[in-house]
This record gives structure tokens, sequence and C-alpha cells, in this order.
């Protein structure tokens, strides 16, 4: 009965023995850049580092367009001041009055006198011909 007992101990740490070197395998294909899984996390480290930098450098970039912008805006609305002046400088003279304005004519005289001038354009021939001559060129249909 103790030859059974040791017998069945044995092949328990064989057993065992076993199985660890079967996780440590595992492991090692783990952790080993090599492998699958472990190419992916380099992969996936190094672009996280290509990302951090990508950011880091726009958001230096933004800061430096956003100082040129508020600099360029300052700028237009200081310009716009100096506008608002001239403009108000140069209505100190009083408006005219509206007897003064020429006065309104109305459309109808004004297209009375050439409406015959006007005929529809029929298809010239040279317009024709030109189009040929540049479909040609370009290698479209002659």
């Amino acid at each position: 009965m103790e030859i059974l007992a040791d017998v069945a101990i044995g092949s328990g740490a064989l057993m065992a023995a076993a199985y660890c070197l079967l996780l440590s395998r595992r492991l090692r294909a783990f952790t080993r850049l090599d492998g699958d899984v472990g190419r992916a996390i380099a992969l996936l480290s190094t672009q996280v580092d290509q990302l951090t930098r990508a950011l880091s450098t726009a958001e230096s970039g933004a800061v430096a367009r956003e100082k040129s912008l508020a600099a360029q805006i300052a700028a237009a609305e200081q310009a716009a001041r100096r506008l608002e002046l001239l403009m108000a400088a140069d209505r100190a003279e009083p408006a005219p009055r509206a007897a003064e304005l020429p006065s309104a004519v109305a459309p109808k005289t004004l297209w009375a006198d050439t409406a015959d001038a006007f005929e529809p354009i029929g298809r010239a021939p040279a317009t024709e011909q030109r189009l040929r001559t540049t479909r040609v060129r370009s290698g479209g249909r002659g």
C-alpha cells in the first residue's frame, strides 16, 4: 500500500513538473517580443509615444497660432476704430436733401429704346468649328 501511495505521489509530482514546464514556456512566449501579443504590445507602446509627441507638437503650434491670431485681431480692431473715426470725420458735411437728389427713372423707359436691338443668338458656325478643334487637340471626339 505504501508503494502504491509513493507511486501516486511520484506521478503527481511528475505531472506538476510537466504543467510548470508548460506554463513557463507559455509565459516566455507571451513576454517575448517576437510573439504576436508581445509584438502588439510593443507596437501599441510605440504608437502611444508617437501620438504623445505629435500631440505636444500640435499643442505648442496651436498656442503660437493663438498668440498670432490674437495680435492680428487686435490690429484689425484698431484699424476698424481708425476707419470709423475717418468715416465720422467725413460725414461732417450735411447730407443732401431729397429734393436735390436726381429723380428716379422707371426701368421701362430705360429699356424701351433698345428692346428691338436684342435678338436671340443662333448657333454660330465659327463657335462650332472652335469646339471641334478644341476636342481634336484634347483627344476627344472630333
